[in-house]
């Protein structure tokens, strides 16, 4: 049976974080217990390699301050590039703490690039979403202690196609379940 989100009342105000140009946040809940549902449309979010191995992300949303804790978490998210040549690419892409960077063909080198949702093949950067229902990868429960990042962001990594720099588009939805603990 599908649960019906807009049954749920709205997360009391406290306890939440914020979410970046781009996405919007409809929390679900109360001040201790949330679904962070994250609706995200933003144009030249990544930038792409010129013909070349890069990562790239996106800040999606900031927890708040204090010890959180995530024990699930859903993507749905497509990238759009307008190079030909890269519209086919298929990018590793997942949701992390950190910013994915650097010379890298896939996130799998620095576990905090997917240690919410762990890489996954997209499909396609011509606007297929990918699709992934996850535990955290770095624990589970996944525990942010207090002097930790809280920062989640959307990632993709790839030896990209296109023969320039360039910048690709992402649209989708992200939802965490989480705990705000102190």
């Amino acid at each position: 049976m599908a649960v019906n989100l807009s049954s749920i009342p709205t997360v009391d105000v406290r306890n939440v974080g914020a979410a970046n140009t781009g996405v919007t946040a409809k929390e679900y809940g109360d001040s201790y217990n949330h679904v962070t549902v994250l609706t995200v449309s933003q144009g030249n979010a990544l930038t792409t390699g010129d013909s070349a191995n890069l990562a790239d992300g996106y800040l999606l949303y900031t927890l708040p301050a204090g010890v959180c804790v995530i024990d699930y978490s859903y993507m749905s998210m497509a990238i759009t590039h307008d190079d030909a040549a890269s519209k086919t690419d298929t990018p590793d892409v997942g949701i992390g703490t950190v910013e994915g960077s650097g010379a890298v063909g896939t996130l799998d080198g620095t576990a905090t690039f997917e240690d919410i949702i762990t890489g996954q093949t997209a499909n396609d950067c011509n606007g297929t979403a990918t699709v992934k229902t996850a535990l955290p990868t770095a624990a589970v429960p996944f525990v942010i202690a207090a002097a930790d990042v809280h920062t989640v962001y959307f990632n993709a990594a790839d030896g990209w196609a296109n023969n320039t720099v360039q910048t690709a588009d992402i649209a989708g939805t992200v939802v965490l379940v989480w705990r705000f603990l102190a």
